[in-house]
């Protein structure tokens, strides 16, 4: 049966072979460096087209990275949240409908040949994460059409800081790398100047740990998943299970030296924008071990850019992006990668409850 199937596939392939594949339209933003955008805010946003389009079937939003845990966007969740969506949408084109304002908004858009340049009517955020999004039927002059919606992601790097209210102290960061689908949990002691925005951190690994099998409510844990969890609930787990929520933290401990801990220092920037503190890093090198053969993942010249904000329990969340420019498995590489970052600041008496276990966060932030 296998061979019968085999001979039929070979079959078809080969009646097509003869002809050329014609991709629909492929879709690029200029001056866009692995999600990172190397223009200013406020310059224009130039989309660019593997080939000529047909203007009419050219629909776009560009909108925040708002999205659930499975990257769904705010429209693609079940049940879809349209006015949060419509909400979350700075800038819509509409090549059918150039003039219709509940269509086309935001600012004004200039077809040229394979390029769009659109002036937006405000600028871009620093640090916040946005998506560019092409929706389905992008057709090119000889009818080929995309059938998904295209994504793709940007965001603007901080260069500098300024005064902010950032307070130095401990959080805890989640950075989730492209790459191997690698997590990083990491906790963090953060030293900020209020005047001039520049921070140095020492961030710190969060393993899962034996220590932890002693708290009040833990299951006996051993074999295949050794260590007890207690958020959301209480089981035992693997040490590397991914992390899904930053208020797993507790089910965490620091650990700086090898094999199993590590620590980086990294130095940036912070500014108050409005109600928000825009954040960023100057490049930094991550080295870490990961999985049971210890392999070495170097992230070299790694970025970080997000926004942080003080919500009404005191507590500083933030989200963004991170940019690698190069990727190395034990020596070996020179990939580019990126991803997401989630943080939150710890109350002291969280700081405490860590330490109480013998293993304080880390303070010392020479490299």
């Amino acid at each position: 049966m296998f061979v019968r199937r085999f001979a039929f596939l070979a079959l078809v392939l080969g009646a097509f072979g003869c002809g050329e594949f014609d991709p629909p339209p492929h879709p690029s933003v200029q001056n866009l460096e692995n999600g990172v955008m190397k223009a200013g805010p406020a310059d224009p946003l130039v989309v660019s087209f593997s080939e000529r389009f047909v203007e009419k079937s050219l629909r776009l939003k560009v909108v925040k990275a708002e999205m659930d845990a499975d990257e769904n966007l705010l429209d693609e969740q079940s049940p879809p949240d349209l006015e949060a969506f419509e909400a979350s949408t700075l800038l819509a084109y509409d090549g059918a409908a150039p003039d219709d304002e509940a269509r086309t908004f935001g600012g004004t858009f200039d077809v040229t040949g394979r390029t769009l340049t659109i002036d937006s009517t405000k600028s871009f955020a620093v640090t916040a994460p946005y998506l560019l999004l092409i929706e389905p039927g992008l057709e090119d002059l000889e009818g080929h059409r995309t059938r998904d919606r295209i994504r793709l992601p940007f965001t603007y790097q901080l260069s500098g800081g300024g005064k902010n209210t950032l307070p130095t102290g401990y959080f805890y960061f989640i950075l989730n790398v492209d790459y191997l689908a690698t997590q990083i949990q990491v906790f963090s002691y953060l030293e900020v100047d209020p005047e001039t925005g520049v921070w140095r951190s020492r961030f710190t690994n969060g393993n899962r740990r034996e220590q932890l099998n002693s708290r009040p409510g833990c299951p006996s844990c051993s074999g295949d998943t050794p260590i007890c969890a207690l958020v959301p609930d209480a089981r035992c787990v693997k040490p590397s299970q991914k992390q899904e929520a930053l208020a797993e933290y507790v089910d965490f401990l620091p650990e700086s030296e090898p094999p199993n801990g590590y620590y980086f220092i990294a130095d940036g920037f912070a500014k108050d924008e409005n109600e928000t503190t825009a954040f960023g890093t100057a490049p930094f090198l991550i080295q870490v071990t990961v999985g049971s053969g210890g392999i070495l993942v170097e992230a070299q010249d790694t970025r970080i850019s997000g926004v942080f904000r003080k919500h009404a329990d005191q507590r500083w969340r933030a989200t963004g992006s991170l940019s690698v420019d190069v990727v190395k498995l034990n020596g070996v590489g020179a990939d580019p990668t990126k991803g997401t970052f989630e943080a939150m600041s710890l109350f002291p008496d969280e700081v405490e409850s860590v330490a109480d276990y013998g293993t304080p966060i880390p303070t010392d932030l020479e490299k």
